[in-house]
């Protein structure tokens, strides 16, 4: 059985904690702007209302459906919330499929780079998953990068998977994952690595 409670993380550049209602102004602010939404599955926000009533509806729901809670990240020494890394969506019990979005003020800094492998860790070592999933636009090479650099295998490619009203026209995506027993887990992603790396981050 998963544990869907995610403890609070801190590394030298960002916080990562369960999302709250509070966060709705912070998160307007990317998600009600076209270009971060270039490449999401959500519509652009009106308003801070609109970005509530989604933390409300859409992440603190999570684990009444059986997901984990949201991460967002928070920038420091701002202590602003710039964006979440989180389990969307669960299948079979044991496969959880991931997303991210962070505000285009703090794009090109390695803050989700980071963020994902720590959640890759978390995924595995403390909520109890057994293989992790990924997906994105084939002409988002940025967050092409941020996947490979995080050590996912490209399993194929949905061919106009999805219309893109931002592009225009239907678009490939690319789907990589992570099994518990790829190398890469073990060179990268090993219990003793999240006992002795990431465990240290939790803040009480």
């Amino acid at each position: 059985m998963l544990n869907l409670r995610l403890p609070t993380i801190e590394t030298d550049q960002f916080i990562l904690r369960p999302i709250q209602v509070e966060d709705a102004k912070d998160m307007f602010e990317y998600a009600g702007d076209a270009e971060n939404l270039q490449f999401v599955w959500f519509p652009r926000h009106s308003g801070p209302e609109s970005s509530k009533k989604s933390i409300e509806d859409f992440f603190l729901t999570r684990v009444d459906r059986g997901i984990p809670e949201a991460y967002c990240v928070v920038i420091k020494p701002e202590m602003k919330m710039i964006g979440t890394v989180d389990v969307h969506t669960v299948r079979f019990g044991d496969v959880g499929e991931i997303g991210y979005i962070i505000n285009k003020r703090y794009w090109n800094r390695g803050i989700v780079s980071e963020a994902v492998q720590i959640l890759i860790s978390v995924m595995f070592h403390h909520c109890g998953f057994s293989r992790i999933e990924i997906q994105h636009n084939a002409e988002n090479i940025g967050s092409g990068r941020v996947i490979e650099k995080a050590g996912f295998i490209k399993e194929g490619t949905y061919r106009k998977r999805k219309y893109e009203p931002e592009l225009g026209h239907r678009s490939d995506y690319h789907f990589y994952a992570i099994n518990l027993d790829d190398k890469i887990v073990e060179e990268r992603y090993s219990k003793e690595h999240y006992e002795n790396t990431i465990r240290t981050k939790i803040r009480p």
